[in-house]
């Protein structure tokens, strides 16, 4: 995760920094703008709730689809999300919910109430199938429900949203792609001017009047690229 975070500020500083020196054919600014918008990425809290929640997400997933099994067999609930939660822990080692995971099963081993073990085990996890889910079953328990079909039709709400979730990925990660090659676009043609070496661009980069109207192009750029960010952006 980790990891992943810190390619995500490296690339997107590398991309900032290549533009700036498009646009001003100067190392020391590029260098500077890389840095800038590569610290201001790796401190930007939201882009790693967000990378996350969506690995927390894939792993509440996979854990419900284990404890769907465990459900389908008649008897107590909470003896079968306690078997869930070991199994999902021994087949995923390394998963990010197994923090959670362990210390929901300690609560349960504990004989803890299962209202306050389903509670903090949603806002361990933070997400919002994870609220739904642990939500639903301590109504059902206090209202004396079906907490067998509870779970099953609540597993399958999350899947289907799950699922629909993923279809406007897959519809709009084309539009994404286009995205990011219009976006290149500008400042590849003008690394191959400037690299033909033509002189064509070169009142630009020099006087007052050519900087500004550089940097009033980069700024209408930053503007149309978040625009088109957001557009793209579908929430469900």
């Amino acid at each position: 995760m980790r990891y992943e975070f810190i390619k995500h500020a490296i690339t997107v500083g590398f991309a900032y920094g290549f533009a700036a020196y498009c646009l001003y054919l100067s190392q020391l600014v590029a260098i500077s703008v890389f840095l800038i918008v590569m610290v201001i990425c790796l401190l930007n809290k939201k882009q790693m709730d967000m990378l996350i929640s969506k690995s927390m997400r894939d792993s509440f997933e996979r854990f419900l689809e284990i404890l769907a099994s465990y459900v389908a067999i008649p008897g107590n609930f909470m003896h079968a999300f306690t078997k869930a939660l070991a199994e999902h822990e021994k087949i995923y080692p390394k998963d990010i919910l197994n923090c959670a995971a362990k210390k929901a099963y300690i609560k349960c081993s504990a004989n803890i109430p299962s209202d306050i073990i389903l509670t903090s085990f949603a806002k361990d996890i933070n997400i919002q199938e994870g609220y739904l889910f642990c939500e639903s079953l301590v109504i059902c328990e206090k209202k004396g429900g079906d907490i067998n079909r509870t779970i099953r039709e609540t597993i399958a709400f999350i899947k289907e949203k799950t699922g629909i979730e993923h279809e406007i990925e897959t519809i709009t990660a084309e539009k994404r792609i286009e995205r990011i090659i219009i976006s290149i676009c500008p400042f590849g043609i003008l690394a191959l001017l400037n690299s033909m070496g033509t002189g064509y661009l070169d009142v630009l980069y020099e006087g007052l009047l050519g900087r500004t109207i550089m940097t009033i192009a980069g700024v209408l750029f930053l503007i149309s690229s978040y625009i088109a960010k957001k557009i793209l952006e579908v929430r469900i």
